[in-house]
C-alpha cells in the first residue's frame, strides 16, 4: 500500500511538471514570438522615414513613431534602433542637434548590442556630423574614423565616401585645408564611379569651403557651381540655398557685383519657403559682405544689424532649446524608469496570476485524495508569502528610487540656476569693450573723433578686446567641461615650442605696459600630455602674470627637470595675493579682480588649469607675498621621447624691442 501511494505522488508530480512546462513556454513564446509580416511592415515604415528625409522631415517624424510603436509592441530590436535613427533625423531638420545627438547615441547602444556592424558605422558617422555641427571636429574625428574601418572592412563604397566626406568636413572645421582636401577628393572618386549626384553635391560643395577657407575665389566658384547644379537635380532646397549663398560671397569676393546680388537674391526667395534661421542669418552677413564692397555703407550696416539680431536670437533659441532639452529629458528617463517598474510589477502579477492557474491544476488533479490536496495547499502558501515578500521588497525599492528622482530634481533646478547666473555675469562681461569698441567706432564714422584721438585709445581697446579674447576661450572651455565633459588628447610634443609661441602672442601685451618677458628654457623638452590644453595654462599664467604685474615690471618663466617631470615656474614682479584671498584662487568660487590698468576677467582662467594640470598627471601650486610678487608651479610628466642634445633659446622683449638668444643644451 505504501509503494502504491509513492507512485501516485510521483506520477502527480511529473503530470503536474509537465503541465508547468508546456505553459511556461506557451506564455515565453507568446511575449517573444512576432509575426513576420509585422516586422516587414516595420521595415517599410523606417525605410519611407530614411526616403522623406530631408525633403520633407515632418513626414520622416510621422513614419518613425509609427515605426517606434509598432517595434516597442513586437520587442523588435531592430525596429527600435532603426525608428530611434530616423527620430534623430527629424530632430535634425528642427535644428535641434542636442536632441538628436542623444538619440543617436541610444540607436548605437542597440547597433552594438545586436552586434549589427552595418548599423554602427552608419551611426558612428551620423554622430561625427553632429559633433562637427555643434563645432567639435576633434571628438567628431573619433567616431568617423572608427566608422570609416566598419565600413572598409564591410566594402560598402557608398557608405565610405559618405565617411570621407564627413572626415574632411572635421578638418574643414578644424582650419586643415590640405587634410580636408585629400579626403574630399577621395570620396569624390568612390561618388563618380557610382554615379551619385546627390553626394557629389554634398562633396563639391565642401570642397568650394576649402578654396573659399584659403581665399582661393576662382577655384572655390566652379565647385559651388556644380554643386548647385546637383542640388536642384536632387530637389535639395537647403543644399541649393547654401549654394546661392556660397556663389554670392564668391562673386563677391572676385567683384562681381551683379551675379553676387542675383544669387543672394535667389537663395533669400528659396529660403522665404524653406525658413532657415541660419540661412536667413548667412544671407544677411554675405549681404552686408557685398554692400561694404560696393561703397553702400549705410545698407551694408542695415544688414550687418540685421545678422547680429538673428546671430543674439539664435544664441537666445539655442540655450532655450538645450534647456528645454534636459527637461525632457529628465522626463523621459523618468518615464522610463516608472515604466521598467511597472513592468516588473505587471511580471509579478502575471506570475501570480501563473500560480493560480496552476492551483486550478493542481487541485483539478489532486481530488484523488485529501491528503495529497492539503500537502499542495500547503505548498502554494508558501510560495504565496514568498510573492507578498518580494512585492514588499519591490515597493520599499520604489520609494527609495522616488527619494534619489526627487533628490535629482532639486539638483537640476539649482544647476539651472547656477547656469542662469553664469550667463549674466558672462553678458555682462563681454558686452564692456564691445560698447566701447562700438562707441568709439560711431564717433570715428560720423567724424567727431579724429584719427589721432583714436590712435590715442585704440591701444587701450586693444588691449582690452585681447584680455576678452582670452576670458572668451577660457569661458568656452568652461562650459564645455560642465556640460560636455573634458576630453584628454595626451601626446608628446616640446613645450619649449608652445612656450615660444604663447610668447609671440603675447609680445604686443607686454609692451603696453613695458614688462620685460624672459624664460630659460635652453633646448626643446618633450613632454606627455595635451598640447592644447597646456597652451591654454600657459597664456593664462602669463597673462595673468602680465595683468598684475605694474609698468616696467619683470615676468620670467623658469624651469627644473627630475629623471620622470618638469617643473615650470612662471614668475611676476606683482602686486601679489592678499593671504585672505589665496584659498580663493583654486577653488570653484571664480573669484576674479582687475589688473593694475583695470584688465578685466572671469575667474575661471586659474581655477580651469588646475583641473587641466591634474587631468594631464601633473600639480598645481603657487607662493605670493602681498605687494612684492607670485609665483606659480606646475609639473608635467616627461615624454619618453625626450632627447638631451638639442638646442633652445630664450627670448627678451622690452620697451617695444625683442631679442633672441640661442643657447646650446649641455644635457
Amino acid at each position: 500500500m505504501r509503494i502504491v501511494r509513492i507512485n501516485l505522488y510521483t506520477f502527480i508530480y511529473l503530470a503536474s511538471l509537465c503541465v508547468w512546462t508546456n505553459f511556461v513556454f506557451a506564455q515565453n513564446g507568446e511575449l517573444s514570438s512576432h509575426p513576420q509580416r509585422d516586422t516587414v511592415r516595420v521595415r517599410l515604415l523606417n525605410e519611407e522615414a530614411r526616403r522623406a528625409f530631408p525633403k520633407n522631415p515632418a513626414r520622416t517624424e510621422e513614419y518613425a513613431h509609427a515605426a517606434m510603436a509598432l517595434s516597442d509592441s513586437l520587442h523588435f530590436k531592430q525596429g527600435i534602433m532603426w525608428a530611434t535613427r530616423n527620430l534623430a533625423l527629424s530632430e535634425n531638420g528642427k535644428g535641434n542637434l542636442e536632441k538628436q545627438l542623444d538619440l543617436t547615441i541610444n540607436a548605437l547602444k542597440i547597433a552594438e548590442e545586436l552586434n549589427d556592424l552595418h548599423a554602427t558605422g552608419i551611426l558612428n558617422t551620423d554622430i561625427g556630423n553632429i559633433l562637427v555641427e555643434q563645432d567639435q571636429p576633434r571628438q567628431a574625428l573619433h567616431y568617423q574614423k572608427k566608422a570609416l574601418r566598419i565600413k572598409q572592412s564591410l566594402g560598402q563604397p557608398g557608405e565610405i565616401a559618405r565617411t570621407l566626406n564627413s572626415i574632411g568636413s572635421s578638418y574643414i572645421r578644424m582650419n586643415m585645408p590640405d587634410s580636408a582636401l585629400h579626403f574630399m577628393l577621395e570620396s569624390e572618386k568612390i561618388k563618380l564611379a557610382l554615379n551619385d549626384h546627390q553626394g557629389l553635391a554634398v562633396t563639391y560643395e565642401n570642397i568650394g569651403l576649402i578654396y573659399l577657407q584659403q581665399k582661393k575665389y576662382a577655384l572655390a566658384l566652379p565647385y559651388f557651381d556644380i554643386s548647385e547644379q546637383y542640388y536642384k537635380e536632387s530637389d535639395h532646397l537647403n543644399g541649393l540655398v547654401k549654394s546661392h549663398l556660397n556663389i554670392g560671397l564668391v562673386h563677391t569676393m572676385l567683384r562681381h557685383y551683379e551675379e553676387a546680388q542675383q544669387h543672394l537674391s535667389e537663395a533669400a526667395l528659396l529660403n522665404s519657403t524653406l525658413k532657415n534661421a541660419k540661412n536667413t542669418m548667412v544671407y544677411h552677413k554675405n549681404m552686408a559682405t557685398l554692400d561694404s564692397a560696393r561703397g553702400d555703407y549705410a545698407a551694408a550696416l542695415a544688414n550687418f544689424r540685421q545678422f547680429s539680431i538673428l546671430n543674439e536670437e539664435m544664441f537666445s533659441l539655442e540655450k532655450a532649446k538645450f534647456i528645454a532639452n534636459t527637461k525632457e529629458k529628465y522626463e523621459t528617463e523618468k518615464k522610463q524608469h516608472e515604466n521598467k517598474l511597472l513592468r516588473k510589477e505587471q511580471q509579478l502579477h502575471l506570475a501570480t496570476i501563473h500560480q493560480q492557474r496552476i492551483l486550478v491544476i493542481f487541485c483539478s488533479m489532486l481530488l484523488l485524495g485529501l491528503f495529497i490536496i492539503t500537502a499542495v495547499l500547503y505548498l502554494m502558501y508558501r510560495r504565496q508569502q514568498d510573492l507578498y515578500k518580494q512585492l514588499n521588497h519591490r515597493n520599499t525599492q520604489v520609494q527609495q528610487q522616488n527619494m534619489i528622482i526627487l533628490e535629482q530634481n532639486t539638483a537640476l533646478g539649482n544647476g539651472n540656476q547656477v547656469k542662469d547666473k553664469i550667463f549674466s555675469v558672462i553678458s555682462h562681461d563681454l558686452r564692456s569693450p564691445l560698447a566701447i569698441l562700438e562707441g568709439l567706432l560711431f564717433l570715428l564714422r560720423d567724424e567727431k573723433m579724429s584719427e589721432e584721438q583714436f590712435r590715442i585709445f585704440s591701444h587701450e581697446l586693444w588691449r582690452d578686446v585681447k584680455n576678452t579674447a582670452y576670458m572668451m576661450d577660457n569661458l568656452l572651455q568652461w562650459a564645455s567641461s560642465q556640460m560636455k565633459g573634458i576630453h584628454v588628447t595626451p601626446d608628446d610634443f616640446d613645450i619649449s615650442n608652445i612656450l615660444k609661441n604663447e610668447f609671440e602672442l603675447l609680445q604686443s601685451l607686454a609692451r603696453q605696459k613695458e614688462i620685460t618677458l624672459t624664460h630659460e628654457l635652453h633646448r626643446p623638452i618633450m613632454v606627455y600630455a595635451d598640447p592644447d590644453m597646456i597652451r591654454l595654462v600657459l597664456r593664462n599664467l602669463i597673462s595673468n602674470a602680465i595683468k598684475f604685474t605694474p609698468i616696467k615690471g619683470n615676468v620670467s618663466i623658469s624651469y627644473m627637470l627630475s629623471p620622470e617631470k618638469i617643473e615650470i615656474v612662471v614668475q611676476d614682479t606683482g602686486i601679489g595675493i592678499a593671504l585672505t584671498d589665496q584659498v580663493k584662487v583654486f577653488s570653484n568660487i571664480y573669484y576674479s579682480t582687475s589688473g593694475t590698468q583695470n584688465e578685466k576677467g572671469c575667474g575661471l582662467g586659474l581655477p580651469l588649469s588646475k583641473d587641466f594640470i591634474e587631468r594631464n598627471n601633473g600639480k598645481i601650486w603657487f607662493n605670493s607675498i602681498f605687494g612684492k610678487g607670485t609665483s606659480f608651479h606646475f609639473t608635467l610628466p616627461l615624454s619618453a621621447e625626450e632627447e638631451p642634445h638639442s638646442r633652445g633659446y630664450t627670448i627678451i622683449v622690452k620697451e617695444g624691442q625683442q631679442y633672441r638668444e640661442n643657447v646650446l643644451g649641455n644635457n
